[in-house]
């Protein structure tokens, strides 16, 4: 019989995932043709790679960005573009 106490507990419910999560979802048009540019630009071979980036991508931006969801690019002209997040 294996007991664990509060302390472990509660490491495992802070602790991330393991494994995989399968997820079924639609796309539009519209995003069918950024996930293919996506592959495209970033060398993904498959979808679920893309799909895998593109997620980790966001959270960063959002962990970036203004309370006001607003996060500034700098373009390599110098030119400062505003990007509002959801």
């Amino acid at each position: 019989m294996t007991t664990h106490n509060n302390a472990d507990l509660s490491a495992a419910a802070d602790a991330p995932p393991s494994g995989l999560t399968r997820i079924t979802f639609n796309l539009t048009a519209r995003t069918t043709a950024a996930l293919t540019t996506i592959m495209a630009a970033s060398g993904d071979n498959n979808k679920t790679d893309a799909i895998n980036n593109s997620l980790r991508v966001m959270a960063t931006l959002l962990g970036l960005a203004h309370d006001d969801g607003a996060i500034r690019v700098i373009a390599p002209d110098a030119t400062t573009h505003i990007v509002h997040l959801p």
